[in-house]
């Protein structure tokens, strides 16, 4: 079975983790906000997140901005192992990349 990088947006939580379907990643499906694919840069520990799941549509960069900014980032859907505090993490438009973990170009929900 082939593994791919993959993420989910669940509830608050964004799960990242190798796996052949999105789908796989998932608790409870009405959570789900969207997902997409990774890559890691292991010289300087950065997640670079882009596109979209082909099972639930893209994850929009505010909702994985919350997620990251309240430190809810997990390498298994189970959210037990939470990798927010040991990488920091990017998102590529397309057209440019944005630096998640300084979020001041968008507002956080309350």
């Amino acid at each position: 079975m082939p593994f791919n990088r993959k993420f989910i947006i669940e509830g608050e939580n964004l799960i990242i983790a190798n796996c052949e379907f999105h789908h796989q990643l998932v608790n409870e499906k009405k959570y789900v906000n969207g997902g997409g694919w990774w890559k890691l840069d292991r010289e300087t520990s950065t997640f670079t997140l882009y596109g979209e799941s082909f099972d639930f549509g893209a994850a929009s960069i505010e909702d994985i901005a919350l997620c990251i900014s309240k430190g809810n980032v997990f390498s298994n859907k189970y959210c037990i192992n939470n990798i927010s505090k040991d990488y920091s993490f990017k998102y590529d438009t397309g057209t440019e990349i944005l630096n998640l973990n300084k979020t001041k170009w968008i507002t956080l929900p309350k």
